[in-house]
């Protein structure tokens, strides 16, 4: 049996869909000793230690770190994250989903000093690591953009040491090649984290609820654009009601905001458990995504398995998943006016009774015939084992 270790770029106890993909592919993979490396912020925590141990079926290691000035990347410059990175020669394969620049390079490099032959392989996850931590305008000052025109080529430079990627999405096996990458790209997509038989179906004929979960990052997850695009449906309809889901960053007092302003139109639930989440997908009859970056975009591909058509941007990883006219729109980046619109589109079909079960079905079905985990786990033991 391979021993293979795991690294994920945040806490796991944060529960963010890359810890998520991390929690649900450990669950899922054969012949593989596996050890989990997260490291500890104690930023955010949404489950526990002990939560998170519970559903695991690997060990658990955290690790703590220290954040550079300024560029606010981690650091494993603590007795716990160097411990860590000394036992990484007991393992023979090292998946590493995502970490900061100066994590991957300390992984590298305490790699070097054992003769054991070991598989790395980059896991891209993360929407900004391509482009090389595109600046985000609202944060940045003077001296982050003049370190960060310094920092990307060292990224790029560490990025390009590394023998093996993985890739989830078509935009970054396409980047990756463009920049002149010479190692192994694996494009695997991301899988669902349940079964079809899961899956429940229901017509909700009493009121058309438009649903939306994720993050509330305001540059991440457009939640400035959200609440536009909600307030501009509402002048025109307001037979719509709008649900959210989720916590944290600049964006949940906005959301609280929003949702006090509009009582009978918009309700927000906060951070729900996993089971609140499914009886939403449940009674819902449209979701919407407002991100302006995404490397796949597990919620979407949540939302479609629960057979609910879906309006997004055509961005990355929505790109991928919506290839056809009933499964939802891509909208313009970023026209918040057309996204309205397909809203009210929606609308007009669920008044008419075309938003069917038949039709929910007809969704759940392809999604599930590209993205079960049945399909997907074994493209990555391949890629991890040989």
């Amino acid at each position: 049996m391979k021993k293979l270790a795991i690294f994920a770029e945040g806490d796991l106890r944060y529960f963010g869909g890359a810890e998520k993909y991390v929690i649900e592919l450990s669950k899922r993979l054969k012949n593989f000793d596996i050890t989990i490396f997260s490291p500890k912020t104690n930023k955010d925590i949404r489950l526990e230690e002990s939560k998170i141990k519970e559903v695991l079926k690997a060990d658990l290691e955290f690790f703590k770190t220290v954040n550079m000035p300024i560029l606010k990347e981690k650091i494993p410059l603590s007795f716990s994250g160097l411990s860590a990175l000394a036992k990484l020669n007991k393992f023979d394969v090292i998946y590493i989903v995502d970490p900061d620049t100066p994590i991957l390079f300390m992984i590298l490099l305490s790699l070097k000093f054992t003769r054991k032959k070991v598989k790395v392989i980059f896991s891209g996850h993360d929407p900004d690591f391509f482009r090389f931590l595109k600046a985000r305008p609202q944060k940045n000052t003077f001296a982050r953009r003049v370190l960060l025109k310094l920092y990307r080529p060292i990224q790029k430079a560490v990025l390009f040491k590394i023998p093996n990627i993985h890739v989830i999405n078509t935009f970054d096996l396409r980047r990756l090649k463009e920049l002149g990458y010479k190692g192994k790209i694996y494009y695997i997509p991301n899988f669902l984290y349940y079964g079809i038989n899961q899956i429940k179906i229901k017509q909700n004929k009493k009121e058309f609820i438009v649903l939306f979960g994720g993050r509330l990052s305001v540059y991440h997850k457009g939640i400035d654009i959200l609440i536009k695009i909600i307030e501009e449906t509402i002048k025109k309809n307001k037979n719509i009601k709008f649900r959210i889901f989720g916590s944290g960053e600049d964006g949940q007092k906005l959301i609280e905001e929003l949702s006090n302003k509009y009582p009978s139109n918009v309700k927000y639930l906060g951070f729900i458990s996993n089971d609140q989440v499914e009886n939403e997908y449940l009674n819902a009859s449209l979701y919407i995504m407002t991100s302006r970056i995404e490397a796949f975009s597990l919620v979407v591909l949540e939302a479609q398995a629960h057979g609910l058509p879906v309006i997004a941007f055509d961005i990355k990883g929505p790109h991928d998943i919506i290839k056809n006219d009933f499964q939802g729109k891509l909208i313009e980046p970023f026209k918040i006016e057309e996204f309205v619109e397909a809203i009210l589109h929606y609308y007009k079909l669920w008044e008419n009774g075309e938003l069917s079960e038949s039709r929910k079905r007809q969704i759940i079905n392809y999604i599930f015939s590209r993205y079960s985990d049945k399909k997907i786990i074994p493209k990555l033991e391949k890629m991890l084992m040989n």
